[in-house]
């Protein structure tokens, strides 16, 4: 017995294993997949690709205006006292019953081509809500990088401010003993201690830092906030795909590819058509109806059927609709189509003027981050050795504390900043391939 419940555990275990797998697999996200997350989950991306399906949908109803309409009527009554039968067209006085069927139909022939006019503005307007949704995406795409860059400079500081900790900490702990033994003066030691502090209160403010880093990244996600999952590190320095050193070759770069001009523009062609449409209300409406009509009565000859039958009425009729004055309500509506227009022109002219401001200053930050770098390693080296021969000679008794703490903190402040400049690198490098139209945008698969 005691062997069966053996394997039947074992079994068990296996079981238990092997479906976690999968989950143990998504405790590390990389950048790529962050991305693909967010695009599929965020709120607002949602919203545009609804938006999208909605200005789709109005294009399929803008082209289906251009059909006949089509309606049927069937009415059937009780009537009692003194009234018209519709069969004999006779006052009669009796209790009986009838009815009449009717099926109309309307073809609009001609309207100013409002209706052609309103189509091409809606197709204007899908290919506009197309475009902005994938702006959408671009957009979050580089807030998802910049917020994954954060996490990983924020989880970096941790680490080098929990190594300045480690040092600091080993220097209170020999100089304690020092100190016991009167080797040293109690002020240098009350420094340390200090500094000790200090760099404790650093590595608190760093790991909150950090945690807000990850809150603001899962926020982009849309998902809840989870300890367990890790983010895959960088390589040490970006990895250039395309080198852009010409601010008008990444505008026109960008123009071409990204959403933001593009949508910008047909917005403007959308504003141009609606503005068309609304000035066709000045024009005449020409519209043609065809019909069939029938009756039925209980004194009628025949049955229901027979009675619809041998009482069928055709008609068919021209309508001609003259706009002659409307209280100035055409007018008003195109004045106000011209400023919707007029205003898509300012934002298309306000998007390209961004775009050509922005692609020169992507390209300034791009360089000042490179040089930042590798000015920042010299400094580092420097600093470096300049600790290591302050804590040689502090050690000796040389220097006091101060001169000692001083080359410390000259060294860790070095230490970060090359820390943040390492993907402060990144980070510009990963800006100027989004507007180079090179930024992935993930994959969900």
């Amino acid at each position: 017995m005691f062997h069966y419940t053996r394997i039947f555990f074992i079994g068990l275990a296996i079981i238990c294993t092997s479906t976690s797998m999968p989950v143990a697999a998504q405790d590390t996200l990389t950048l790529e997949r962050c991305i693909a997350l967010a695009i599929e989950n965020n709120l607002e991306t949602r919203r545009s690709h609804l938006q999208a399906r909605a200005e789709g949908a109005q294009l399929k109803q803008a082209k289906y205006d251009l059909l006949p309409s089509l309606g049927a009527n069937l009415g059937h009554s009780y009537s009692q006292g003194r009234f018209i039968n519709p069969t004999t067209n006779q006052y009669v006085e009796e209790n009986f019953t009838s009815g009449n069927q009717n099926l109309n139909s309307s073809l609009i022939l001609f309207d100013g081509l409002r209706m052609f006019r309103r189509i091409t503005q809606q197709a204007h307007a899908y290919r506009a809500a197309q475009l902005e949704e994938q702006l959408a995406k671009e957009q979050l795409a580089l807030d998802v990088t910049s917020a994954y860059i954060q996490v990983l400079t924020a989880k970096d500081m941790v680490a080098q401010i929990d190594s300045q900790v480690a040092v600091t900490r080993e220097q209170v702990k020999r100089n304690t003993l020092l100190h016991a033994q009167g080797a040293i003066s109690p002020g240098d030691l009350y420094d340390l201690k200090g500094q000790y502090a200090a760099d404790l209160n650093r590595l608190t403010e760093t790991r909150n830092a950090f945690n807000e880093a990850l809150v603001q990244l899962y926020r982009l996600l849309n998902m809840p906030y989870q300890d367990a999952i890790t983010l895959t590190p960088l390589e040490e320095l970006p990895l250039t795909v395309t080198q852009v050193t010409d601010a008008y070759e990444l505008y026109q770069t960008a123009a071409e590819q990204l959403g933001i001009i593009r949508a910008a523009d047909f917005r403007q062609k959308q504003a141009e058509f609606a503005l068309k449409a609304t000035r066709s209300a000045y024009f005449p409406t020409l519209s043609m109806g065809a019909g069939l009509s029938s009756n039925y009565s209980m004194d009628g000859r025949g049955t229901y059927l027979d009675q619809a039958q041998n009482n069928l009425g055709r008609s068919l009729g021209f309508t001609l609709s003259v706009p002659i004055f409307s209280r100035f309500q055409t007018r008003t509506n195109v004045a106000l189509a011209k400023l919707d227009l007029m205003d898509a022109e300012n934002v298309a002219r306000t998007r390209r003027n961004e775009l050509q401001q922005t692609a020169h200053l992507v390209l300034f930050n791009l360089e000042t981050a490179k040089e930042q770098y590798k000015n920042l390693q010299e400094q580092v080296s420097y600093y470096t050795e300049s600790f290591r021969v302050a804590q040689v000679r502090f050690n000796a008794g040389a220097i006091n504390s101060v001169e000692f703490l001083i080359a410390k903190n000259k060294m860790d402040t070095a230490n970060a900043n090359l820390v943040i400049a390492r993907y402060q690198w990144h980070l510009r490098q990963r800006i100027v391939d989004y507007y180079n139209g090179q930024l992935s945008l993930g994959n969900i698969d």
